[in-house]
């Protein structure tokens, strides 16, 4: 077994570019760079982890009975460093190089480095990492952030891409219908806010409303059994209904058309298309027309779909629970808090003046609170929606090296200081 030796010097390093955005080095683009080839017959090459410091992995290769030779990796935001401990040079990748980067590769012929890309996390004296775990052994290597630290911004990681929709001028609360003057028929008319995690690889949709029958209780203060979802106009006819009622009809078949979301396959990275965001802003307008006319309604439910494919099936009473809409206007706050080696953002919503955190189960459009996740506030506009659902995905706390903290992550947060109130700590 190779005893492991210093790190080669970085200028000695072969620069192989990843695919653009990512951190994904492909076999074409290996080979490309090397007039070395996968041979025909099995040939067999062995690959172990030997640590990982100071950003460079340190691998051992042995190709079938020959001795095992060491290479050296440091991914950068735009190209994998590759050094060998023989024959590579910043002109030239070993034959111990190429084969072991090709046995990395998976089955679509490529493989994501991300994980190994943490860029001045370690100390150069130690070559150890205060912020990271390593662990390495026979199931293989692993490193984590250790769990006092929250999720950290990395140079090239996606920041959003703002979406401007309409502004939502402020609409006037109508008259809420007086108990008495629900039909009094049974089943019942109610609506359920349909919903299912955007990133899932079901058949996406943002929550959009949709009525359903339901049997209510002999008092009729809750729904005891649910008959059916109303998909169209069609399955309304024979109901009785309230004026109320059919103006929210016509805006729940209007959301349901612009609802549906792409679903995305488990290896990529969830993002909405152009045409999806548009339609999320103006499905958004439609939610701010619905707001105050579900106020007046009896019976409103969040309901997981678990995919529009199972939308027609009669509602799942595993699937409900309770919620209300809450008529207040949410305000987005940004907590700028000094750590000394990082600065740290943080996500909260203010409302009537009391700054609540937001619950970590998230829905699309809206924001809830931790203490009380089943008030839902309609967000206002479709970016705030975008700034909610991009702190959700790191338990609404973003972390930033002090060194970090300049270009396009510094422009980010200054945009969002001219557009929501930011408390610095």
């Amino acid at each position: 077994m190779t005893k492991t030796s210093q790190t080669p010097d970085i200028k000695n390093f072969y620069r192989l570019p990843l695919e653009k955005g990512t951190f994904e080095l492909t076999e074409q683009t290996l080979n490309l760079h090397s007039e070395f080839r996968k041979p025909h017959y099995f040939y067999h090459v062995k690959v172990r982890n030997i640590h990982f410091r100071n950003e460079i992995l340190t691998l051992g290769v042995k190709l079938e009975d020959e001795p095992e030779k060491l290479i050296y990796l440091k991914v950068t935001q735009h190209e994998l460093l590759v050094c060998c401990n023989v024959d590579t040079d910043p002109g030239h990748l070993s034959r111990y190089a190429y084969f072991g980067l090709l046995s990395l590769l998976d089955f679509r012929g490529s493989k994501c480095f991300k994980e190994y890309y943490w860029p001045d996390f370690f100390d150069a004296q130690s070559g150890r990492s205060k912020f990271l775990t390593i662990y390495n052994d026979r199931r293989g290597l692993d490193i984590y952030l250790k769990p006092r630290y929250p999720h950290f911004y990395r140079p090239g990681d996606p920041l959003i891409e703002w979406h401007r929709g309409s502004e939502n001028p402020e609409k006037n609360l109508p008259a809420p219908l007086l108990p008495d003057e629900h039909p009094s028929s049974d089943p019942a008319i109610g609506y359920f806010i349909a919903d299912v995690k955007l990133d899932s690889i079901h058949s996406n949709h943002y929550p959009f409303l949709i009525p359903f029958l339901g049997v209510p209780t002999k008092d009729k203060q809750r729904i005891k059994s649910y008959t059916s979802i109303l998909l169209s106009e069609n399955d309304i006819q024979s109901i009785e209904i309230t004026p109320t009622q059919q103006k929210l009809n016509a805006i729940c078949f209007s959301m349901r058309k612009l609802a549906p979301v792409e679903s995305r396959s488990w290896w990529k990275h969830f993002s909405l298309s152009a045409e999806e965001k548009e339609n999320g802003s103006q499905l958004m307008e439609l939610w701010h027309e619905a707001k105050h006319l579900i106020q007046s309604q009896k019976y409103i439910h969040y309901y997981n779909t678990h995919g529009l494919v199972y939308l027609p099936r009669r509602p799942s009473r595993n699937w409900v629970r309770a919620c209300a809409i809450r008529t207040e206007p949410p305000r987005l706050v940004i907590l700028l808090i000094d750590k000394g080696e990082y600065f740290l953002l943080e996500l909260r919503f203010r409302v009537n003046k009391k700054l609540h955190i937001p619950e970590k189960s998230d829905i699309a459009f809206f924001i809830n609170g931790a203490t009380d996740p089943e008030n839902l506030y309609l967000l206002d506009r479709f970016t705030d929606y975008q700034l909610v659902s991009f702190f959700a995905q790191f338990g609404y706390k973003l972390a930033v090296l002090k060194c970090h903290y300049l270009d396009e992550l510094k422009d980010f947060v200054e945009t969002l200081a001219t557009e929501y109130e930011t408390v610095e700590r």
